[in-house]
């Protein structure tokens, strides 16, 4: 990955970190926290906050069309190596391609269904669901999970 995304994006150590490569495109969807009402990419280059924002649509809501039209103006090309065809952006510099190409790779693996948001509406925070059986629905158990669960647990209360 070039050196250019770096200076947008740093790369976690919360919960919910992703493997590998993974964990760029994890930590360029949550340069817009929502949380916290700071989008750490607004001074950042126009594509690439293109990038985040139809990349978090199409990981929220399954919309394409604007991954579709991205997609587009960023070729990939099949390379050859070490016995394996992977993807890579056709533009040497071309941090977005080179994104597209992991969210490729991603879907390949099995990895891109536990990338996942937050389910609290307040948090959205994109993280990585190692769980065995595929079931987290917040970022944090210890944050957003006591959250969610005292709210509901307050609705039902009312309810009664």
């Amino acid at each position: 990955m070039p050196d250019q995304l770096l200076r947008w994006v740093e790369l976690g150590s919360e919960p919910g970190v992703a493997p590998g490569p993974l964990e760029r495109v994890r930590a360029l969807l949550n340069t817009d926290d929502r949380f916290h009402g700071t989008d750490h990419l607004a001074d950042g280059p126009a594509a690439l906050v293109s990038f985040r924002d139809a990349l978090r649509r199409y990981l929220t809501s399954g919309d394409v069309a604007g991954l579709d039209a991205l997609a587009a103006t960023h070729p990939l090309v099949v390379t050859f190596g070490a016995g394996a065809a992977t993807l890579a952006p056709a533009g040497a510099n071309d941090v977005v391609g080179g994104l597209l190409a992991e969210v490729h790779r991603a879907h390949a693996a099995g990895e891109w269904p536990r990338l996942k948001a937050c389910a609290n509406p307040d948090c959205q925070w994109v993280y990585y669901d190692g769980s065995r059986n595929r079931s987290g629905r917040w970022c944090s158990m210890n944050e957003c999970g006591d959250v969610m669960k005292a709210r509901a647990y307050r609705q039902r209360a009312r309810q009664a």
